[in-house]
């Protein structure tokens, strides 16, 4: 399972000297890890350690023993720094694997994994147009609980949530609840879901929201100064040194008054407000909680010096939600979803028909890690030994840091149509015109696109940022239809689909309201005419071309009827191992072979003709015959005797006497 390491950059020296610190060692020119330092100047041992407990906290007091491998007690001094106050946060978050991704074979039960789907339902006109002069922060939400026959018909309704735009700009930050994926009904016309497995608990996060405090904490974070700490973060062979990343030290929350924007900040307690009696009372609890995770998950000195990790809580996950680009002046809104105990769902409905999102993912995590320093440095000689003990002060240091997961691009789109079914007919009286019924497929099926004009290009990519299925496979579902049928036809026999690319005849719509139409041709009888079809939705996607259809009108003497046939692309010939022939045998280079080339890079650039003949090619192929060897057999067809000939093509390269 693929993890990124992070080890403050900042190490204890005394840690370094003993080959207990983590430090970035170079692999090779390019790559780099995060290990043990090699260093072997001295030794440590844990003689005591007592753990005392205060008001806010619990901390460790242990006394250690260092040894210097050399015996000097210079090399004990050097390495222990008493004025330093020293910092520990060593962690390992498992990457997420998507499970989008359907080649991503080391998935298993236990792999923390992420989905985001675009979700489509079905097609409201009205609402889409309703769209184009509205803030996504202020469209339809879930939590509006919109029925679908309300979204279809709200144009006809005085009261329609839809249409209610209240909330000003609050939802441009905006907490997801954590059960919004049990509550919500999928009755919008298209939305986004996002589904994040992770291995990290979300103990915090729960304990948050059951005391109603959840909210405060968040604002707090979002919008308290921070602590810039230093990191080396490893992900897979490469190392990124001393990089700045704004932490929160959370014991802060409890010296602040944290006030709620309502105008800028939905929340999950949106309508409610703690005395602050009551908000008091919530900080003494969560106080209580952060003094019991310290308990369970305080590191001792000699867990530190046996590199033992942090314990890890997830607090929450952001969703930076940008328009196609990711940069800030795109930035559409800011989700926050609480963290589940193992997984967590975040919904948007606030999407617009044919938009693509940008959707940046970023995991909370609140690290109970250690600062401590050394004190009562003391030096002793026993038996000639040289020797020495201290005192470590060993607290907590609780923070929350951001760990960027994913960036994934959503497109909302209708998916396109499956081909359309089709059945040819002609009048018996008819010399010239054949009739072709058009009509939709209904079915969901998964296969690649088939680009066939240049056009297809921007569906292709469209579909891309909306399908879940990576690759090149796609979903093709029928829903509601526009009856726009598009009729491709040739009249000598394809080799290949692209052939059709230029060769569209018409697009055919019934003048009434119908999911179905009718094309009438008008062809020679007694000729071959190929055929294909496509089927476009009511947002001007196409389906994936029918097979082709080889059609003949014949026409006799007092009858007329449609032939057809079904027809296969033929085969390319990449290879032909054998030849027949008779009585002759002629063997030369191809054209290509002994063509001259007079845009080679050997021509250019030289001041004389001195020496360029031997840079000089013959032929404009990329792999050349000249100066291989090639054998042919020759079997006779009545006898079965063979002959071999071999052949070597040499090219002859007669220099003059500025070339000697």
């Amino acid at each position: 399972m693929a993890k990124k390491k992070f080890s403050n950059s900042r190490i204890d020296n005394l840690l370094d000297a003993a080959g207990k610190a983590k430090i970035v060692s170079k692999t090779s020119q390019r790559e780099a890890k995060i290990e043990n330092s090699s260093r072997k100047d001295v030794r440590i041992k844990i003689l005591s350690s007592e753990i005392k407990e205060d008001d806010e906290s619990i901390y460790e007091i242990a006394k250690i023993r260092i040894d210097s491998v050399d015996g000097k007690r210079k090399t004990i001094a050097d390495a222990i720094d008493l004025r330093a106050n020293n910092e520990n946060h060593v962690i390992s978050i498992p990457t997420m694997a998507s499970l989008n991704d359907e080649d991503e074979k080391n998935i298993t039960q236990s792999t923390p994994t992420y989905s985001i789907d675009a979700k489509f339902n079905y097609i409201s006109q009205d609402y889409d147009n309703l769209q184009a002069s509205i803030d996504e922060w202020n469209l339809n939400s879930f939590l509006d609980d919109c029925s679908k026959d309300e979204i279809l018909n709200f144009q006809k309704r005085k009261n329609s949530k839809i249409t209610n735009f209240s909330r000003g700009n609050r939802m441009k930050n905006f907490v997801v609840p954590q059960d919004v994926s049990a509550k919500f009904k999928s009755d919008a016309p298209y939305y986004v879901r996002i589904g994040l497995n992770d291995s990290v608990g979300g103990g915090v996060s729960k304990f948050l929201q059951k005391i109603g405090i959840f909210d405060e904490v968040l604002n707090s974070y979002l919008n308290s100064n921070k602590t810039q700490k230093e990191f080396n973060i490893q992900e897979g062979q490469n190392v990124t040194e001393e990089m700045s990343v704004d932490v929160f030290e959370i014991t802060r929350f409890f010296d602040e008054e944290v006030k709620i924007d309502l105008d800028n900040f939905y929340g999950l307690n949106q309508e409610t407000s703690a005395s602050k009696m009551s908000y008091d009372l919530r900080k003494h609890l969560l106080k209580g909680y952060l003094k019991n995770t310290t308990k369970n998950g305080f590191r001792t000195f000699e867990e530190i010096h046996d590199n033992i990790e942090c314990h890890k809580e997830a607090l929450c996950y952001s969703v930076e939600k940008f328009n196609e680009f990711e940069v800030d002046s795109a930035r559409v809104q800011n989700l926050f979803a609480p963290a589940g105990d193992l997984s967590s769902t975040i919904l948007d409905t606030q999407v617009k028909y044919g938009t693509t999102y940008v959707y940046k993912v970023t995991g909370h995590y609140m690290i109970v890690g250690n600062s401590y320093s050394y004190d009562n440095l003391r030096f002793y000689k026993e038996d000639g030994i040289t020797f020495a003990t201290a005192e470590v002060i060993n607290k907590p240091s609780i923070t929350i840091v951001p760990h960027s997961l994913f960036t994934v691009d959503k497109t909302i789109i209708q998916p396109p149509p499956v081909a359309p079914q089709v059945t040819f007919k002609t009048e018996s009286s008819s010399t010239s015109q054949i009739e072709i019924y058009l009509s939709p497929t209904k079915a969901e099926i998964t296969e690649p696109f088939v680009e066939l004009t240049e056009a297809d290009r921007q569906q292709f990519v469209q579909m891309r940022n909306y399908s879940s299925i990576m690759g090149d496979k796609f979903t093709f579902s029928t829903g509601t239809q526009s009856g726009l049928f598009e009729v491709f036809r040739m009249s000598r026999p394809p080799e290949s689909i692209l052939e059709f690319s230029d060769k569209k005849l018409s697009e055919v719509r019934m003048p009434f309201r119908s999911t179905d139409a009718i094309y009438k041709d008008y062809i020679d009888s007694n000729e071959d005419y190929y055929y294909i079809f496509r089927q476009v939705n009511s947002k001007g996607l196409v389906s994936n071309p029918t097979s082709v259809f080889k059609a003949r009108l014949v026409v006799d003497a007092d009858d007329a009827k449609v032939v057809l046939e079904s027809y296969d692309f033929p085969e390319r010939v990449v290879s032909e191992p054998r030849r027949e022939f008779k009585s002759m045998l002629q063997i030369k280079p191809a054209t290509e072979q002994i063509l001259f080339n007079d845009q080679q890079d050997a021509l250019f650039g030289k001041s004389s003709a001195a020496g360029l003949l031997d840079d000089l090619r013959l032929g404009f192929t990329q792999h050349t015959v000249w100066g291989r060897k090639i054998k042919l057999r020759i079997r006779s067809k009545t006898s079965g005797k063979i002959i071999d000939i071999n052949i070597d093509f040499e090219l002859a390269k007669n220099k003059t006497k500025e070339e000697f």
